[in-house]
C-alpha cells in the first residue's frame, strides 16, 4: 500500500472509504438499471459523487469550499480534470434531484455513465476497493 493509501485508511478512515465505495457501487447499479435518461444521469451522477468521496481526506474539513468536486481537486489535484468535468453538471444533477424540467437524452445520459464508469475505474486503482465499469 502506497503512501496517499496509507494516510487515507488512517485513522478509521477505511470503513468510510468502503461505505462509500459500496454505494458509488449502489448508485452505478442504479444507472445501468435505470429506463429514465434523467433517472440514469441523476444515478450516474450520485455513484461519481460517492466514488469521489471515497478518495477525500476523512476528518474535519479544511478551508475553502466544502463541495466534493472543490475538495477533490484541492486534495488529489492529479484527478482536478475529472473534478472539473464533473462540478460542471452538479447545477444540472440538483435541479433533476428537486423535479425541476430539464431535457437529458439517452444519448447524453449513457455517455455520462459511460464517463462516470471510467472515472470509477480511476478511483478504483487508486483504492482497490470498486467492481469493473459496466
Amino acid at each position: 500500500m502506497d503512501s496517499w493509501n496509507r494516510q487515507r485508511m488512517s485513522g478509521g478512515g477505511a470503513v468510510g472509504i468502503l461505505g462509500r465505495a459500496s454505494r458509488a457501487e449502489l448508485h452505478r447499479g442504479r444507472a445501468i438499471a435505470a429506463a429514465d435518461p434523467a433517472e440514469r444521469f441523476l444515478e450516474a451522477y450520485r455513484a461519481a459523487r460517492y466514488a469521489a468521496s471515497a478518495l477525500l481526506a476523512p476528518g474535519p474539513r479544511r478551508r475553502g469550499p466544502a463541495d466534493v468536486w472543490h475538495r477533490l481537486a484541492a486534495e488529489v489535484p492529479e484527478l482536478g480534470q475529472w473534478a472539473t468535468a464533473f462540478g460542471g453538471y452538479s447545477a444540472l444533477a440538483a435541479a433533476v434531484e428537486d423535479g425541476l424540467p430539464r431535457t437529458i437524452s439517452d444519448h447524453m445520459a449513457d455517455d455520462f455513465l459511460w464517463a462516470v464508469g471510467r472515472f470509477l475505474d480511476v478511483v478504483d486503482e487508486r483504492l482497490g476497493v470498486l467492481g469493473p465499469a459496466a
